[in-house]
């Protein structure tokens, strides 16, 4: 999972804009290649997507037991049980991984904040499980010599906990927690997923990413590509030909909105709908059991099918 990391985010609050970016930087045309072994850690991803928390025990199966496994599976994601997966299907299916994810995620920050015990984190109880007890009621005050400054780090966590807090009653349930981790999975929080982002891209604070800085911040997460002309140039020219659309040389909040989360769909939506057109063979814009076995690598990544797919 790839983000330049805030210097205090080590709690999961991160990982929400982890996972939202992470799936935009993969979504590229859909094909075969990707889903070969280290070539593209777009699967790996997709994989992490569709096995949810199974995914690492999928990973050390054998090739046989992870057919037996997926064959298992395919009765769960077929929702009508027609025998054939749709695209809706399928997106559901990783919806819901998605879900128990977050609220796993969201249940172990709860309950690391919930001070008091009380079923209900306040922004008190936040602040001073996550940035110090000094910050209480003085979240805003300058740092010394030499200190960090959270002062805008405690204003975006401001203002996405009372987003989150849907009710107003300025404490956050479980449920609501889940919101404030995972902004960019909710639709009243997802606007601060992507101003998050600008913030963290935008190095010079002029309301808009460069090219430099795009770079610089993928950068930060893929140190081994720095000697990697061909990965260079690619990333680039996504920039400039995807990305940038009134191709002025910047991203602005719209067309940032538009790279994150597309048509303001789900990056989940777009993973669903790209393991369909790999596996669908016949075009007919749904997923027999069939395709589904001959793709295997497409949904479960396994060291032993992905070595028997290279050896194809």
């Amino acid at each position: 999972m790839k983000l330049t990391a805030l210097v205090l985010f080590g709690c999961a609050v991160l990982v929400a804009m982890v996972t939202g970016r992470s799936a935009i930087r993969s979504h590229q045309a859909a094909n075969e290649e990707e889903y070969m072994p280290h070539t593209n850690k777009g699967s790996e991803y997709d994989h992490e997507a569709f096995l949810g928390n199974d995914k690492a025990e999928f990973d050390q199966l054998s090739g046989k037991e992870a057919r037996e496994r997926l064959k298992k599976l395919i009765p769960r994601v077929d929702e009508n049980g027609d025998g054939m997966i749709s695209a809706d299907e399928l997106y559901d299916w990783i919806k819901k991984q998605l879900l128990k994810y977050i609220m796993q995620d969201a249940r172990g920050l709860h309950e690391g904040n919930d001070v008091n015990k009380d079923g209900f984190v306040s922004w008190k109880e936040y602040v001073a499980t996550t940035y110090g007890l000094g910050f209480v009621d003085n979240e805003q005050k300058p740092p010394k010599d030499g200190e960090f400054d959270y002062r805008d780090l405690i204003l975006r966590d401001y203002n996405k906990f009372i987003t989150a807090d849907t009710n107003g009653d300025q404490f956050l349930s479980v449920e609501e927690m889940g919101a404030f981790v995972h902004p960019e999975e909710f639709h009243h929080t997802r606007h601060l997923a992507v101003e998050e982002t600008m913030a963290d891209l935008d190095r010079n604070k002029d309301g808009k990413v460069s090219l430099d800085e795009y770079i610089n911040d993928l950068l930060a997460d893929e140190e081994e590509e720095a000697n990697n002309p061909e990965w260079l140039e690619n990333e680039r020219e996504a920039f400039t030909g995807e990305y940038d659309v009134n191709k002025d040389g910047f991203l602005d909040m719209q067309e940032l909105k538009e790279w994150l989360l597309p048509n303001d769909s789900s990056p989940f939506r777009e993973t669903a709908n790209k393991m369909l057109v790999v596996a669908d063979v016949n075009g007919d814009g749904i997923l027999s059991e069939q395709e589904i076995f001959s793709h295997p690598f497409v949904f479960i990544g396994n060291s032993y099918l992905n070595k028997a797919h290279t050896e194809l």
